[in-house]
């Protein structure tokens, strides 16, 4: 019983950041306040897909206003159809489900250009791709999105897994980069929290 209450607490956790994530006026968990860097400027994490694969992916899945914002119809955020859309241009995507090893694949080119992060990758693609089967198992019983949320959810734990331990000898002494780690601890992607469109997060 308790690990089933530990699973559901877990769930709603990440439930409840889905929705931070698709609704950036209702940030209840401060994600973009509180500092005026980015996770870019504190640690180098080197680009995992192909840019071909994710411009591509971007053409094909414009940022646009979600079309359903009531409880009726599929839902989905522009993010994840991204998201996913990558996943399967690196041949990540089975089945509609995250494949860790084909993802530790298919980023070996990435690993042997960028030694410092090396030794991290293994564990922090394995954490993550056991974390993501188990909010799955969940998810297809909440309303069917337009696009599957877990592509997202993965490469969002994975960037935020390896800045969080990012390398003393690319890690950025900058002022609020721990700060960032704090934030991402707590629940904010790692995604929320970088440059978009010329504008940084708002301090407070």
């Amino acid at each position: 019983m308790n690990r089933l209450a530990c699973a559901f607490g877990v769930i709603f956790v990440v439930a409840t950041l889905e929705l931070v994530l698709a609704h950036p006026g209702k940030d209840v968990l401060g994600c973009h306040n509180g500092t005026s860097i980015t996770v870019d400027e504190c640690c180098a994490i080197p680009m995992l897909a192909n840019k071909t694969v994710i411009e591509k992916c971007k053409a094909a899945h414009p940022f646009k206003p979600p079309q359903n914002t009531d409880d009726k119809g599929p839902r989905g955020h522009p993010g994840e159809c991204i998201a996913e859309c990558i996943m399967k241009g690196m041949g990540a995507l089975k089945n509609e489900k995250v494949d860790g090893p084909a993802f530790r694949k298919a980023i070996e080119p990435v690993v042997k250009a960028n030694p410092a992060f090396a030794k991290l990758l293994d564990d922090t693609v394995k954490k993550c791709h056991e974390s993501i089967n188990v909010d799955s198992e969940f998810t297809r019983y909440v309303t069917k999105p337009v696009c599957k949320p877990d592509a997202k959810a993965f490469i969002n734990c994975v960037y935020g897994t390896l800045f969080e331990q990012c390398p003393t000898n690319v890690w950025t002494q900058k002022d609020g980069c721990t700060q960032l780690k704090d934030k991402i601890k707590k629940g904010c992607a790692y995604f929320a929290l970088r440059k978009h469109g010329g504008r940084r997060m708002r301090p407070t």
